[in-house]
């Protein structure tokens, strides 16, 4: 394929992560010309030395501080539009694992496919499931319904909801036309950026991604999940090891999203399917904890019970809205 794809990486504190990540881009990547940036943001486990010691090729961006997901992609993003030197450009987290030729599916997938501006892959955990929540329909009080009470996995493709079911997806080898997808792992065309814009910097992580769907269906850059590319995402063991926090945060911004975009009525709704939704969620988890109590059931009923009590008792309107926060 006579293609370019420039492949950016967002790193902050994850040097053994993005070491993992970097071998995996330049092992499983050979028959399409690629660069690759690496912007880290202020890192204090030697992640840059790593970099220029191992990985001399990379385009190597060292900020003084943490810049946040979006605005340290987009140091990256702007010699890229200037050089246009690249037909497809790769976001992808510093702690996801190509496998299988991933980025060269995705390439060759959008080349073939000129109805499409962007396509991400399936994305699995390390226990070898599929990732929930990484992409669906904007949020709103209909794809929150779909979601918070399941219809999005009753009937997969035919209802639009906050989340796809990825696993019916990608088992099924079925490429599904969505409204926004995950930055861990995410293609897009050059030429998709330039008509879009670069990413909004008043994020400074969770909620970008959603963002630029947004503006992508405005724009009419028709969004692919395209599974029959997979990417490893060591998701989990990143927020414990690095983030050390639930993804508590994640669902406060959205509540501030879904107000501000929404309207206030639409936000009550929204609100009022997530707690009947984590409700039941959590009555549905609690059953084979029941039966057997081992420490993966007790995790997962003490994260569920913390979305069900922050959705029935946070009140947002006392909080600062998802732009110009930090971690």
């Amino acid at each position: 394929m006579n293609k370019k794809v420039s492949i950016i990486i967002v790193t902050w504190n994850a040097k053994e992560f993005l070491r993992q990540c970097l071998y995996s881009v330049y092992r499983e990547t050979q028959e399409i010309a690629f660069e690759v940036f690496v912007v880290d943001n202020a890192s204090s486990d030697g992640t840059v030395e790593m970099v220029e010691k191992e990985f001399p090729k990379v385009r190597l961006i060292k900020s003084d501080r943490n810049l946040g997901f979006a605005r340290a992609n987009n140091i990256a993003l702007r010699p890229v539009l200037e050089e246009k030197s690249s037909d497809f450009i790769l976001l992808l987290n510093s702690d996801a694992v190509i496998r299988d030729r991933a980025v060269e599916r995705l390439a060759s997938y959008l080349e073939q496919t000129p109805e499409a501006g962007a396509a991400g892959p399936a994305l699995v955990l390390p226990d070898g499931k599929f990732q929930p929540g990484i992409g669906g329909f904007l949020p709103a009080a209909r794809t929150g319904f779909h979601y918070f009470f399941f219809l999005f996995k009753l009937f997969p493709g035919r209802v639009k909801g906050l989340f796809i079911d990825q696993a019916f997806f990608a088992k099924k080898k079925k490429i599904a036309r969505v409204e926004w997808l995950s930055g861990a792992c995410l293609m897009l065309r050059r030429q998709a950026v330039e008509k879009i814009g670069l990413m909004n910097e008043d994020y400074f992580f969770y909620l970008d991604d959603i963002d630029w769907g947004k503006r992508m269906k405005e724009a009419g850059v028709a969004i692919h999940y395209f599974p029959e590319a997979r990417v490893l995402h060591l998701h989990g063991v990143t927020y414990k090891k690095i983030l050390k926090e639930a993804n508590i945060r994640w669902l406060e911004l959205l509540y501030h999203y879904v107000r501000e975009e929404r309207g206030v009525w639409e936000y009550r709704a929204f609100r009022f399917f997530s707690v009947c939704g984590f409700f039941l969620r959590l009555v549905i988890r609690a059953v084979p904890f029941a039966l057997k109590r081992d420490e993966s059931r007790r995790r997962k009923i003490r994260e569920m019970s913390g979305f069900f009590v922050f959705s029935l008792r946070a009140d947002i309107s006392r909080t600062s809205p998802p732009k110009l926060q930090n971690l």
